[in-house]
């Protein structure tokens, strides 16, 4: 169920309260805000070749962090490549050839995801830790079964990473919770329906909510009051900016208050990465467009 502008805004107190008793549980330390890339900003370049673009684009920006996209890391087989444009949705359902293509792609990518070493994982760790950069967070579709969920962990881990992010659904929240729990890592959970996210935050101290706040803008939410409510419960947050109820546009040219946000966190001292998300337009290729946009965020909180 979908929610409306009314209740959304009505559910955010009891999202604020779980949040403040998971963040006294969890210990976390006071670091402050600092920046990173979300790769979503280069969504248009394929595995083959995306790693040396992340690193140049991370280096010409002087960001240290990234989150980084499953389909910048799992082979391109199994992903496809997004466009650098803006989305649209299918204009038909599957066909069913293409249901049975996409059911053996999911199965080949479990597979995978079974199988495959952590070395693999561990040379891509290597390859930017080598230019002192690092993987903080990855962000990943999930599983379906307790052991490919596992393994997901495994190659966060493996890729340096010391979260996962996902929008997760209902079905697997009681999987994901428990191997949460177990490897003691935090889960950023993207979402639409507050009533399911307030739920899945009980489910695991490790559950965060990791909220993009030009999706917000886009649902036609005050996205500096949300902040503002829940922040506490944030470990991270998408860095965009978006016209209401209209598409992405560029840094400081929307609704999303991106520099009251940036602001407001900064004072508040709070351990939260603010991911650059970088998706109107003519982005998904360019390091030049995401310079622009760290630019934009490094010349408000210094």
């Amino acid at each position: 169920m979908k929610l409306s502008r009314r209740q959304f805004n009505q559910g955010i107190g009891a999202l604020a309260a779980i949040a403040a008793c998971s963040r006294r549980s969890f210990g976390f330390a006071e670091n402050g805000l600092r920046l990173g890339l979300n790769t979503w900003s280069l969504r248009a370049l394929s595995q083959e070749e995306a790693i040396p673009i992340i690193i140049q684009a991370m280096k010409q920006t002087r960001l240290h962090d990234c989150q980084i996209l499953f389909t910048h890391v799992e082979p391109v087989k199994f992903n496809p490549v997004f466009p650098a444009g803006i989305f649209s949705p299918p204009k038909s359902s599957p066909t069913p050839q293409q249901l049975e293509e996409q059911k053996a792609t999911a199965a080949a990518l479990t597979k995978w995801r079974l199988s495959v070493p952590m070395s693999y994982f561990e040379d891509i760790r290597s390859t930017f830790e080598k230019q002192g950069l690092r993987i903080k967070s990855y962000s990943v579709r999930m599983g379906s079964s307790e052991a490919e969920i596992d393994r997901l962990f495994l190659m966060a881990k493996a890729l340096g990473a010391d979260s996962l992010v996902t929008r997760l659904p209902a079905t697997l929240t009681t999987m994901t919770a428990a191997a949460a729990d177990k490897h003691r890592m935090i889960v950023g959970l993207q979402f639409s329906d507050l009533n399911e996210l307030k739920q899945q935050l009980a489910a695991s101290q490790y559950f965060r909510m990791d909220p993009d706040i030009g999706d917000l803008t886009k649902a036609k939410i005050d996205a500096l009051q949300f902040v503002q409510t829940n922040y506490a419960s944030m470990y991270a947050f998408d860095l965009k900016d978006a016209m209401p109820g209209g598409p992405s546009v560029p840094f400081g040219e929307g609704a999303a208050h991106m520099k009251e946000v940036l602001q407001f966190l900064k004072q508040k001292q709070a351990p939260i990465t603010a991911y650059v998300d970088c998706d109107y337009a003519g982005t998904g290729r360019s390091p030049e467009e995401v310079e622009k946009c760290v630019s934009y965020a490094r010349d408000i909180i210094g």
